[in-house]
C-alpha cells in the first residue's frame, strides 16, 4: 500500500519507490506517511453508547469506598487467631475467614437492565406503556360472574369481615377506606343489591324484558365506568424537564447514577421495596420524572446513600462528613411541597420512608418522627395494610410491590419505636395483608409470580424473617402505662376494657415465638459456621443482621424481665443482696445477648462490611450498651460478678464503635456520648479515651439528655419510703457500685483496664487496627481521658448515690426508661466451659482477667 503523501492526495498509483517517479515527474517532495488504523467519520451510534455505558459503569465502581467504616489497612493480616475452634463457632469462623469481600454487590437485574438517565432523551412517552405509574391505573374492567353459589358466599362472607374498601379519588389516585366510614357495608350491599320492579301496565313484556337485561346484569350493580359518569379524574401535570432541571442543579446526572447504584448495591438488601427492573426502567423514562413522589424518591436515595460514598461533593461542608447529604434533603423537603407531592403513590410512601430513615441518622429526631409517621399514614391511605386479593387492579408485580413497601414501613415503625420507647403507628391487629411471595425480582412478570429456582435461595426470604422478628418486637415495645391507683375510676376501668388483652409479664409467648423464628431461618441463612465461612457477602451480612435481629428482641424480653423484678423488689424493700435466682438469670441472658450484638457487629465492622448495614446498627449498640449499664449497676449477687470484666470490656467496645458511627451519623455521636456520660454519672470506669480531642471539643457538644427532676422522692430512690437514708450493711445504700468494679480491675480506680479482647477476637492492641477499637490512651499507660472523680464513692455534687439513686435517675426520663428499651438469648446453646467463646465464669487461672478473653 503506498504511504506517498502526494500520491495519495492525488489518487494515482506509485511505484513505491524513493523518491517515486510521481513525484520526480511533478518536481515535489516525496515524502512518507507513517502507516496507521483508518478512521471511520460515522462511527457506530452503538459502540459509542456500549463505551460510554462501560466508562459510566467503570466510574460508578471507582466511586463506591473500598472501605468506609473499617480502619485504615487490610485489617485480615494482623488479626489474632481465636482459641475457640473455628468449626464449632459462628463467629469465631467469621473472625478467621480470609474472604476478600466486595463492598457493594449490584442485584442481579442491574446487569440485566442498564442504569440509564433520561438526561440525553428527553420525549413523549407512547400511551399504555409498562412504565405506568403505580397505584395509578384504572380498573381493568369489571370483575368476572363465573362463580358458582357456594363460592359466591364464601367470598362475600371473607368481603363482610375484611371491611376494606378501594377506590379512586377525583384525580385517579387508589385510596382505602375502613368500616366505620360507611363505604364497606354499602359496597358489600349495593354488588349483592337486585333491583325489584312492579309490572307496569303502560310498559309492554318486550320493554320490560329490555328494562332487566339493560339494568338487571351484574344484581343490578351499575358498572365500575358508570360511577360519575359525566365527569373526568383531574390531575395536577407537573413538567418533567423543569423538576429534572431543578435537580439537576444541585446532583450532577453522573453522581446521581453513582449514589443510585451504590444503594441498589448496599441499603437495597435491608429494605428490598422495589422491583428492580421496573424501577430502572422508570429512571430512564423521561415523563417518570414528572412525578413529584418518584423525583423526591430518588433524592432520598441520594441523601440515604451519601454516607457510604466518599466524595466530597456529597458534602455540604466539604470538611465535615456529618454533613452528607444535608443540602439535598432541604431539596427534598422542597419537592415535598409540589402540586400532587402528597398524593399516596407507592414512590411517594418509598421516598418519605427512606429520608424519615435518613433524618433519624442525621440526629433530626422530630423530622424522623414527622416522616415515618407520615409514611404510615400514607400506606393506611393507600391501602397497602390491607389485602388487595378481592380486587382486580393490581398486576403481579405492584401487588408485591405493595406489600413489600407496607412490611418496610411496618419495620421501620418498630425499630424508631423500640429505641426511642415510643408507641407504634401500627399494629398488627390493623392489617390484614399477606406477607411479600419469596421469589426474586428477575422471576416476577406483570404476568405472573413465577417460582424460584431451587438452586438458588431467594433473597426475599431473609426478608420475610427479619420482619416476622420485628413482629414479635411489636409484641414487646407494646407496653401500656400503669395508671395510678387514685387516679380516675373510669379511666382505669376504660383502659382494662380498651387493652383487649393480658399478656404475661415475663413475655414467655413472646420468647416461644422467637424460638420458631429462628428454627424456621433457611439454612442459607441461619447464623452458622457454613454460613459465616462462605464468601457469599450478602449471605453473610444478611444472616448476621437476623442474628442480630433476633438477639436484639430476646435482649429487650430479658431486659424488661429483670427489670420488672427490680422494680418489684425495691417497691417490696427487699435488699439488693437478696436477688432471685430468676433475677438473676434474666440478667445473665440480656448480658449474653448484649455481648452477642456487640461481636457481630465488631467483626463486621473489621471486615469492612457495614456498607451493607445501616442506622439500625446504632440502634442495636445503644441498647446493648444500656443493657450492659443496667446489668453492671444491678451486680449484687456474688454470682454475678464474674459477669463484670467481659460486660466492662464490651461497653468499651460498644462505645468506641458507636464513636466510629459519629463521623457519618449524628446519631452515633448522641448515642455514644449518652453512653459515656451514664458511666461518668454511676462511676463505671469506662477509661476510653480520645486522643484527637481536647476538653474544648466536648465542650462544644450539646447537652443531648439531662433527665428532669421529679416533685418528690420515690420509692425507687428510697426504698424505706422516706428521705432518710439509714446505713446498714446490705441495704441497697450500703452498696456502692464501684466497689464490685474495683475487685475486678485491681482496686484501684485509676488503674487502666486490660485492653478489650475476647469473644470478640478484636484486641485493642491488635496490629492494623481501626482506632476505635483502642481503649487505652497508647504507650499501654493510663487514659488519658480519665472519667472517674477523684472519690469513687462520691457522687454528683459530692452527694453519695445509692444503687436505688442511680436506678431512678436512669429512669427519670420516659424517652430513655430502662425498663423497656433492653432484653437477652436462650443460654442453652452457649458454651459454658472455662474457655468458652461466651464463658460466664473467672478465668481458669483466678487472674481475674476477662471471662471473655482468648
Amino acid at each position: 500500500m503506498c504511504y506517498v503523501r502526494a500520491c495519495r492526495r492525488r489518487r494515482i498509483k506509485c511505484d513505491e519507490g524513493h523518491p517515486c517517479q510521481s513525484c520526480l515527474t511533478s518536481n515535489s517532495a516525496c515524502t512518507f506517511e507513517e502507516p496507521g488504523k483508518r478512521t471511520h467519520p460515522h462511527k457506530s451510534k452503538r459502540a459509542a453508547t456500549l463505551e460510554d455505558r462501560m466508562q459510566q459503569l467503570e466510574t460508578l465502581i471507582q466511586a463506591i469506598p473500598p472501605q468506609v467504616f473499617a480502619g485504615a489497612g487490610a485489617l485480615g493480616a494482623g488479626l489474632p487467631q481465636s482459641p475457640v475452634d473455628p468449626s464449632t463457632s459462628p463467629h469465631a469462623s467469621f473472625a478467621s475467614s480470609t474472604h476478600i469481600f466486595p463492598t457493594a454487590v449490584p442485584p442481579p437485574s442491574l446487569t440485566a437492565y442498564p442504569l440509564i438517565n433520561p438526561s440525553t432523551f428527553f420525549g413523549p412517552m407512547k400511551p399504555g406503556s409498562r412504565n405506568s405509574s403505580p397505584s395509578t391505573g384504572m380498573p381493568f374492567g369489571p370483575p368476572s360472574n363465573n362463580m358458582v353459589t357456594d363460592q359466591l358466599a364464601e367470598e362475600t362472607s371473607r368481603m363482610s369481615l375484611a371491611s376494606s374498601y378501594l377506590y379512586f379519588d377525583d384525580e385517579g389516585y387508589t385510596r382505602w377506606q375502613g368500616e366505620t366510614s360507611g363505604l364497606p357495608i354499602l359496597d358489600l350491599l349495593v354488588e349483592r343489591h337486585a333491583v325489584v320492579t312492579k309490572p307496569d301496565p303502560d310498559r309492554g313484556p318486550a320493554q320490560q324484558q329490555q328494562w332487566k337485561g339493560g339494568h338487571g346484569q351484574n344484581g343490578g350493580q351499575p358498572p365500575p365506568n358508570d360511577w360519575f359518569p359525566d365527569r373526568q379524574p383531574r390531575r395536577t401535570e407537573t413538567n418533567p424537564e423543569h423538576i429534572w432541571k431543578l435537580i439537576t442543579t444541585f446532583i450532577v446526572p453522573e453522581l446521581m447514577d453513582s449514589l443510585v447504584q451504590c444503594y441498589l448495591s448496599t441499603s437495597y438488601y435491608l429494605m428490598p421495596f422495589l422491583h428492580v427492573p421496573s424501577f430502572l426502567a422508570d429512571y430512564g423514562n423521561p415523563r417518570k420524572w414528572g412525578e413529584p413522589g418518584f423525583a423526591a424518591f430518588i433524592v432520598a436515595i441520594c441523601c440515604l446513600s451519601s454516607r457510604h460514598i466518599d466524595d466530597p461533593r456529597v458534602r455540604a461542608d466539604p470538611n465535615d462528613s456529618n454533613s452528607a447529604g444535608t443540602q439535598w434533603f432541604d431539596l427534598y423537603l422542597r419537592l415535598r411541597t409540589l402540586p400532587g407531592a402528597d398524593k399516596p403513590t407507592l414512590y411517594t410512601i418509598q421516598s418519605v420512608l427512606i429520608a424519615g430513615v435518613y433524618a433519624v441518622g442525621l440526629g433530626k429526631l422530630s423530622k424522623a418522627f414527622a416522616l415515618l409517621a407520615e409514611s404510615v399514614t400514607l400506606s393506611i391511605d393507600a391501602g397497602l395494610h390491607r389485602s388487595a386479593d378481592d380486587y382486580d387492579l393490581f398486576d403481579p408485580i405492584e401487588d408485591e410491590v405493595r406489600k413489600r413497601t407496607f412490611w418496610c414501613v411496618y419495620l421501620w415503625d418498630k425499630q424508631a419505636s423500640a429505641h426511642f420507647g415510643r408507641p407504634p403507628m401500627v399494629r398488627l391487629r390493623d392489617c390484614d395483608v399477606g406477607e411479600p411471595t419469596i421469589v426474586d425480582d428477575e422471576f416476577i412478570t406483570r404476568d405472573g409470580v413465577g417460582l424460584q429456582p431451587q438452586e438458588t435461595e431467594s433473597r426475599m426470604s431473609a426478608f420475610v424473617a427479619c420482619v416476622r422478628l420485628f413482629i414479635v418486637l411489636e409484641s414487646v415495645i407494646d407496653v401500656p402505662p400503669c395508671r395510678p391507683g387514685d387516679g380516675s375510676p373510669f379511666l382505669a376501668r376504660a383502659s382494662a376494657v380498651l387493652t383487649g388483652f393480658r399478656r404475661s409479664r415475663e413475655l414467655r409467648d413472646e420468647e416461644a415465638l422467637l424460638d420458631d423464628i429462628s428454627r424456621a431461618i433457611p439454612p442459607h441463612w441461619a447464623h452458622s459456621v457454613e454460613t459465616m465461612t462462605s464468601n457469599d457477602v450478602i449471605r453473610v451480612t444478611q444472616a448476621e443482621r437476623l442474628h442480630c435481629v433476633e438477639q436484639y428482641v430476646r435482649m429487650l424480653i430479658y431486659r424488661h424481665r429483670f427489670s420488672e423484678m427490680v422494680a418489684e423488689r425495691m417497691h417490696s424493700h427487699v435488699p439488693d443482696s437478696e436477688q432471685s435466682e430468676a433475677e438473676i438469670e434474666a440478667m445473665r441472658a440480656a448480658h449474653s445477648c448484649a455481648l452477642q450484638i456487640i461481636s457481630s457487629h465488631l467483626h463486621i465492622a473489621a471486615k469492612g462490611l457495614m456498607t451493607y448495614y445501616g442506622v439500625h446498627v446504632i440502634h442495636q449498640l445503644t441498647a446493648a450498651g444500656r443493657t450492659l449499664v443496667a446489668m453492671l449497676l444491678n451486680c449484687h449477687s456474688d454470682s454475678l460478678r464474674p459477669l463484670i470484666p467481659p460486660a466492662l470490656d464490651a461497653l468499651r467496645s460498644c462505645v468506641g464503635l458507636l464513636r466510629r458511627f459519629s463521623g457519618r451519623y449524628i446519631c452515633g455521636q448522641r448515642s455514644g456520648d449518652l453512653m459515656e456520660e451514664f458511666c461518668r454519672i454511676t462511676q463505671i470506669p469506662l477509661e476510653t479515651s480520645r486522643p484527637q480531642e481536647g476538653p474544648s471539643a466536648n465542650n462544644k457538644r450539646p447537652p443531648w439528655v439531662r433527665p428532669v427532676r421529679k416533685k418528690a422522692t420515690s420509692n425507687a430512690r428510697s426504698p424505706a419510703g422516706s428521705g432518710d437514708s439509714p446505713s446498714h450493711h446490705g441495704s441497697p445504700e450500703d452498696y456502692q457500685p464501684t466497689d464490685a468494679f474495683l475487685d475486678h480491675l485491681g482496686g484501684s480506680p485509676r488503674s487502666a483496664p486490660q485492653p478489650f479482647s475476647g469473644p470478640f477476637g478484636l484486641p485493642a492492641s491488635a496490629p492494623n487496627m481501626p482506632t476505635f477499637m483502642d481503649t487505652t490512651g497508647g504507650g499501654g499507660g493510663p487514659s488519658p481521658m480519665n472519667i472517674l472523680p477523684p472519690d469513687p464513692g462520691v457522687g454528683v455534687g459530692g452527694m453519695p448515690m445509692s444503687t436505688a439513686d442511680i436506678m431512678a435517675f436512669l429512669n427519670a426520663d420516659p424517652a430513655l426508661d430502662m425498663n423497656s428499651i433492653l432484653a437477652s438469648p436462650d443460654l442453652s446453646g452457649l458454651d459454658h466451659a472455662a474457655n468458652g467463646f461466651y464463658h460466664m465464669g473467672t478465668s481458669p487461672a483466678g487472674n481475674g482477667a476477662s471471662a471473655l478473653s482468648p
